[in-house]
């Protein structure tokens, strides 16, 4: 079961490319009814939390080429620790990477990526079966600063809690951007209107951690390996129930 772990794909997990990440304030009140318990949201100004939009092209490390767009819709606190809550990763990778699941149950949605340059201007579609769920025109200004951060962030499966955090380095561009969400598109829910910065990451190293779990049981080496999908996950994924569904729903 766990083949990525036998071919040597062990944690801390290395990524190289680059990457956009765009943050908005929300209405904390608006965002709670999307943060499951025991995760609760966190004010960065009165009545306010701190979202976010994440898209990523890698082209080097532990899992190879692949792109990946992820939704934060709110800044979260668990116990003393702060971080973004992840509901849900889209991911465009290759063909063996969606043939597996593992402990962290962050689903994991298959993508289509259309990404597009024109001199400093980048262009990024996302369609999920067939439709589009966001278009974001994002253009880096030429002055960058180089910038090292951990980034904590925080996943519910079941009553368990699961936390992991990312270190990031690179060339960080401020930018300026267009973001284009469809009322069909289901990120429209979260309402991201008031953008407070846009940033453009070059030539990003980054390291993932691997998770930490609390009040979940999880098998011995699992996670730090990847397992492939079967029945006994299908019952305990909690958002897909088919086998049909498990094909188009991957969990990491």
């Amino acid at each position: 079961m766990l083949e990525w772990y036998m071919k040597g794909v062990k944690p801390p997990w290395t990524l190289g490319g680059y990457c956009m990440m765009i943050f908005y304030l929300v209405s904390s009140k608006r965002m709670v009814s999307f943060v499951p318990s025991p995760l609760e949201v966190a004010d960065v100004l009165p009545g306010l939390t701190l979202s976010g939009l994440y898209a990523a092209s890698y082209n080097t490390g532990s899992f190879g080429v692949l792109s990946e767009f992820s939704a934060f819709p709110a800044l979260v606190r668990y116990k003393k620790k702060k971080g973004f809550y992840v509901p849900c990763s889209k991911v465009e990778s290759h063909e063996e990477a969606y043939r597996h699941q593992g402990a962290w149950g962050l689903q994991k949605e298959q993508a289509v990526f259309e990404w597009k340059k024109d001199r400093n201007r980048h262009i990024l579609t996302v369609q999920c079966e067939g439709k589009k769920i966001i278009e974001i025109r994002f253009s880096a200004k030429k002055i960058s600063i180089p910038v090292r951060v951990s980034f904590p962030f925080f996943h519910v499966r079941g009553n368990g809690v699961v936390s992991y955090h990312a270190d990031y380095a690179a060339r960080v561009h401020l930018s300026t951007s267009a973001v284009d969400i469809p009322e069909s598109s289901p990120l429209a829910i979260y309402g991201f209107r008031r953008k407070l910065l846009t940033t453009f990451w070059e030539s990003s190293k980054i390291v993932l951690h691997p998770p930490e779990f609390e009040n979940m049981v999880i098998p011995e080496g699992v996670s730090e390996g990847i397992f492939r999908v079967g029945q006994d996950q299908r019952e305990t994924c909690g958002v897909k129930k088919t086998a049909d569904d498990c094909r188009t729903c991957h969990t990491v």
